[in-house]
């Protein structure tokens, strides 16, 4: 059974067939996928209406970067990974999250999601 299990997935990606591919991973890993959203004001939307424990987050998203997002979920304590094409930066840093290079492999993806997860856990208080 895998950590992810049962856990809503925010996945939030601009390509179509990555974020097909990250939903069609997350069926099969038994989580439930809230979106995806492909754009800054569909995730920030969900971000906002949906029940998260966790999210897939495109660092950049049509030339913008999900700065905005990243923050949303941070202010709601929803743990996230950041996944993109240019390599952990300054981003990765600022936030305290794990970047995942694209193109990945759905093990790391599951890995350091289900390492925010837990983590996240145990810095929230009870």
């Amino acid at each position: 059974m895998s950590v992810l299990s049962g856990r809503r997935i925010l996945v939030v990606e601009d390509e179509f067939l990555i974020s097909a591919m990250l939903c069609d991973m997350l069926d099969d890993c038994a989580a439930v996928v809230v979106g995806p959203a492909p754009s800054l004001a569909e995730a920030l939307r969900l971000v906002q209406d949906s029940t998260i424990d966790a999210a897939i987050l495109d660092m950049n998203l049509n030339g913008q970067w999900s700065d905005p997002i990243a923050e949303a979920l941070q202010a709601r304590g929803i743990p996230f990974v950041f996944t993109t094409g240019y390599g952990a930066n300054e981003r990765s840093d600022r936030y305290g999250v794990r970047t995942i290079a694209k193109p990945y492999v759905w093990e790391t993806v599951e890995q350091e999601l289900g390492l925010s997860l837990a983590e996240a856990q145990v810095t929230r208080p009870l």
